[in-house]
């Protein structure tokens, strides 16, 4: 192994100066500091905190004397009850009779703590309101009654089995409890069941004992159902506002009673800042004795760490040797820190080791290195010179690029104005082609019109010439009767004419019957008749002549009439002729107009589905135009980045050929400083 003596190097100007320090004093000041906050803490918590613990733990014990309080009165109170129903089982056998009932509750004990006990019987009306008589244990018996008793009225209306009465006042003074126990037996004698009860009248001063004291200033009372004190001191009585009033209801039976607790608050914050100085003092002495165990630690550790720092100098020899070790004798925190040490120490070693094998490869290298660079400089400024040429090939190339894509762009304008001017053509055809559907459904609407007022006009034309030809007949008709008139005008001239001849003839006969005296008195009354006849023959031709001539003038402005009528029918029959031929002419020419109509939708619809083809052929186009835009742009940006990369080619050769200058004078600064490392790792021991 080599021993090279390695020169101290002197530190910095820039390096701080160290300071010595003591481990001790450094982390006993940190332990001071961290167990006076936590002194602080602990005293802030117990000042902000100690008044709820406090409070709870008064509730707790007030709740627990109030229990015992209440306990002790339901417990006076059962045994009470329990007295009642064994002097009941005394006095009343399920088998018995009235008779031995009054007999024993007479001469049987009453039980403790009852004033007197009395019973009764529900058939029993022998009080003065009507209900049962009540016999008791003094001897006697009451006819006062009880109907309208609190625990009567619940006996009869409930069947209630045990009921306790609010307390009330005796004659004698005091209070007094009616506790009423239903009581059921049969009569031996009828055989009869019985209801009634027992009631015995509970003393109230046993209760009084029971309330009690706690701290230095606590009371107890107890209050029945009508708030009236019956154990204790009454401390709702007085003024409470120096007191902490703690309640309690319970049930006793069927009423509900209340347990009162009350304590000084004087005396409650003289508690709670005993409590607080005791924590306070507690806590202190508790931080204490934790920072005499950790300086204890401390100082502890730091030993360990002076002999770890005694090993370490020993390694840290003139000589450096690096083949010395720390001992370890355990397998603890200390033991682990001395581990890693030897693991650095092994690991410097090794290191030492492959830099010298390293340094002299690299001294090696560096002389390769010196001698390539100078081949490396003439092939640098070589590519310089190409990469030069290439940058002036690449702008022209880009400058066409720039023109190419400027006319794709142009082209790609052009097309989408070519689209838009083929979708509004496509529009127009289709709103055209709407519109012509529309009118041909007019069309069609029309020429159904038309060929209905065809038909009418054909009914009305059918019925004009029927009505000229029955105008006709009625002509022929009438003239018949006019000619026929006259006949009977002649006829009836005729009838006058012998209607004259009569009458006078008639006249000659009354003449000549006249003449002939006697005998001829029959004939002139023939001849009377005779004359009658003619004359009423001559009244009824001249009334009917009259007649004839008004109908043969009637039947002249009839005929005048019938000839008028042909004459409109005909002129009628004229114009419903022509209107027909201009209805057929209509609807000839609505029939070519549709059949045209139709003929430009069809062409319509070609050019709407020519229009479609080249509106699809158009977007493809168009399509196709957008891509060839994006592959220019794509294009550009290859051709920007090329450019970029081109430029920075040029400056990475530049940098290069800086580079290279800069590494052949690195070089030989590094061929000297591997010369040094060489001197100072053969002063190490490996």
């Amino acid at each position: 192994m080599n021993h090279i003596k390695l020169n101290k190097e002197k530190p910095a100007n820039n390096e701080k100066k160290q300071h010595k320090e003591s481990l001790l004093i450094k982390y006993g000041f940190i332990a001071f500091l961290e167990i006076l906050t936590i002194i602080s803490v602990f005293i802030l918590v117990s000042l902000y905190t100690t008044k709820v613990p406090i409070k709870k733990l008064y509730n707790d014990s007030v709740n627990t004397f109030i229990d015992t309080e209440v306990n002790t009165v339901k417990q006076w109170f059962q045994n009470q009850v329990n007295s009642l129903n064994v002097f009941q089982s005394a006095i009343v056998n399920p088998n018995d009779n009235v008779s031995n009932i009054k007999r024993r509750i007479q001469s049987v004990t009453k039980p403790d703590g009852f004033e007197y006990v009395m019973v009764f019987w529900d058939t029993n009306t022998d009080a003065e309101d009507g209900g049962p008589e009540t016999f008791n244990t003094k001897g006697g018996s009451s006819k006062s009654g009880i109907l309208n008793l609190e625990y009567y009225k619940n006996h009869k209306n409930k069947n209630v089995a045990v009921w306790l009465e609010s307390p009330r006042k005796v004659a004698a003074g005091g209070y007094t409890m009616p506790l009423f126990i239903r009581s059921d037996f049969i009569d031996d004698v009828t055989g009869e069941t019985i209801t009634g009860g027992i009631v015995g009248f509970l003393e109230l001063q046993p209760i009084t004992v029971l309330s009690s004291c706690f701290y230095k200033t606590g009371r107890v009372s107890v209050y029945d159902d009508k708030d009236e004190i019956r154990a204790g001191v009454d401390i709702l009585a007085g003024d409470t506002s120096n007191l902490q009033v703690y309640k309690k209801t319970f049930v006793l039976s069927n009423k509900v009673w209340t347990v009162v607790a009350s304590i000084e608050t004087a005396e409650m914050e003289s508690i709670t800042n005993s409590l607080k100085t005791q924590s306070f003092v507690g806590g202190f002495i508790v931080a204490i004795i934790l920072m005499i165990l950790e300086l204890l630690v401390i100082k502890r550790i730091i030993g360990k760490f002076d002999s770890i720092k005694k090993n370490i100098d020993d390694l840290n020899t003139g000589d450096k040797d690096l083949t010395k070790r720390l001992t370890v004798y355990h397998n603890n925190e200390i033991s682990q820190v001395k581990k890693s040490v030897n693991t650095f120490v092994n690991t410097l070693h090794d290191t030492v080791k492959e830099i010298g094998e390293a340094n002299q490869k690299l001294k090696t290298s560096f002389e390769q290195v010196k001698n390539n660079l100078g081949e490396t400089t003439v092939q640098m400024n070589s590519i310089s010179q190409a990469i030069e040429s290439a940058s002036e090939i690449r702008a022209e190339e880009d400058k066409n690029v720039m023109n190419t894509s400027e006319l794709v762009e142009q082209i790609s304008s052009n097309i989408k104005t070519l689209n838009q001017m083929i979708d509004s053509q496509v529009d127009a055809i289709t709103q055209a082609s709407a519109g012509i559907e529309e009118m041909i459904g007019n069309i069609q609407f029309i020429t159904g019109s038309i060929d209905k007022m065809a038909g009418e006009f054909e009914e009305l034309n059918a019925a004009t010439l029927e009505g000229i030809e029955k105008n006709r007949t009625v002509n022929e008709l009438l003239n018949t009767v006019l000619a026929q008139s006259k006949s009977l005008q002649d006829t009836n001239m005729v009838i006058a004419t012998i209607s004259s001849q009569t009458n006078l003839l008639s006249m000659n006969a009354m003449i000549e019957s006249a003449h002939a005296g006697d005998a001829g008195k029959g004939f002139a009354v023939v001849a009377e008749e005779i004359r009658k006849l003619a004359d009423t023959s001559a009244t009824q031709s001249k009334s009917i002549g009259e007649n004839l001539k008004l109908i043969a003038e009637n039947i002249k402005k009839v005929v005048e009439s019938a000839d008028l009528s042909k004459a409109s029918f005909e002129v009628v029959s004229e114009k419903t002729n022509n209107t027909s031929d201009l209805v057929y002419s209509i609807k000839k020419a609505t029939e070519e107009q549709s059949e045209g109509s139709k003929n430009l939708l069809e062409t319509l619809s070609k050019m709407n589905n020519i229009s479609t083809s080249v509106q699809r052929s158009s977007k493809k186009i168009e399509t196709r135009a957008q891509s060839v835009l994006e592959s220019m742009t794509g294009l550009k940006e290859s051709s920007l980045n090329m450019s970029q990369n081109f430029n920075k080619i040029v400056d990475m050769t530049s940098v290069t050929q800086q580079t290279t200058k800069n590494l052949d004078v690195l070089t030989v600064n590094m061929t000297e400083a591997v010369n040094g490392i060489s001197e100072k790792i053969d002063e190490f021991k490996v």
